[in-house]
């Protein structure tokens, strides 16, 4: 069973999803916090204008810094380095049309 997780550690990872969310949402996509007991907090985006495009964003701890990850666990970049990681986020999302290929 792993230790529960601090409610401070919790406030922190809260805090710099929502400003994700804030700059994410600044770019035409959709975020929404999600929170579970005993777990840290996730932010859902989502590309409106093709809505299967979805990723579940999360923080982390590794070596005293915060950094977004994937769902898959890989880090996105530093918390500090927000813009960086709405467009990466964006990229990813990003609806292209077939002519464009």
């Amino acid at each position: 069973m792993s230790d529960p997780i601090a409610p401070a550690v919790t406030a922190e990872a809260a805090t710099h999803l929502n400003e994700l969310q804030q700059a994410l949402q600044s770019l035409g996509l959709h975020a929404r916090l999600l929170t579970q007991d005993d777990r840290l907090p996730r932010l859902r985006v989502i590309n409106p204008k093709a809505t299967t495009l979805t990723e579940t964003i999360s923080v982390a701890q590794k070596h005293d810094q915060w950094l977004f990850c994937w769902s898959w666990n890989e880090p996105i970049t530093e918390v500090a380095h927000l813009a960086t990681a709405a467009e990466r986020i964006r990229y990813v999302l990003a609806a292209t049309s077939p002519n464009t290929a």
